[in-house]
């Protein structure tokens, strides 16, 4: 009588197999949603990561050119639009040219360039900085993703003194939903040679 009833005691804590199936699946269910959740969390995580990293590059790019064009007393741009070269003088006290403007002369040369780093199956822009054009070495300000908005060229002289500046960067990697930006602005230099500042778009 007595083993009887030890017996009953431990037939009634055990499982049976149909709690231990459901336990299981219950288990297997929050296990996998919280997998889920950790993988979404990540791709945000990265994505926002490169967003900030795309903003920054962007602004530091914008403001690099804003304040070479601030200091030229010369610009120009290729057919392409791609390439922007200005002439800066160094020593404003020197009339190098001998115009009898000491702080208009073309002492050195500056240039922006976007260049296709890239292959022709995965091409790729970048934006390269020469201080100096008769220099090789070169600033990488942009080391890939730079392209085109639709209707413009990077670079767009108007008025002989001003530079609009249209750009966009683009991060490729689908695992963090492909973060992009894009940048408008405006360059204008301080030592003008025009007598109008009116920016015209339509150039």
């Amino acid at each position: 009588m007595r083993v009887v009833q030890i017996s009953r005691i431990r037939a009634q804590r055990a499982f049976t197999m149909g709690e231990l199936m459901v336990a299981m699946s219950l288990f297997m269910l929050v296990a996998a949603l919280s997998m889920n959740f950790f993988c979404l969390s990540g791709r945000e995580l990265s994505g926002t990561t490169t967003q900030c990293q795309l903003n920054g590059e962007a602004g530091f790019t914008i403001e690099k050119i804003q304040d070479a064009v601030r200091l030229a007393t010369y610009m120009s741009n290729d057919a392409s639009g791609n390439t922007l070269t200005l002439a800066h003088d160094t020593n404003v006290l020197v009339d190098t040219d001998g115009d009898g403007v000491p702080y208009n002369d073309r002492d050195v040369y500056s240039r922006f360039q976007v260049q296709n780093i890239g292959t022709s199956a995965n091409p790729t822009n970048a934006l390269l900085y020469w201080d100096d054009i008769t220099q090789s070495n070169q600033t990488v300000l942009v080391k890939s993703g730079l392209r085109n908005l639709p209707g413009w060229n990077v670079f767009t002289i108007t008025n002989n003194n001003t530079v609009l500046v249209h750009y966009g960067l683009v991060d490729t990697y689908s695992g963090d939903f492909y973060q992009s930006v894009e940048i408008q602005g405006v360059a204008v230099a301080s030592n003008r040679q025009t007598v109008t500042n009116t920016i015209i778009l339509n150039q």
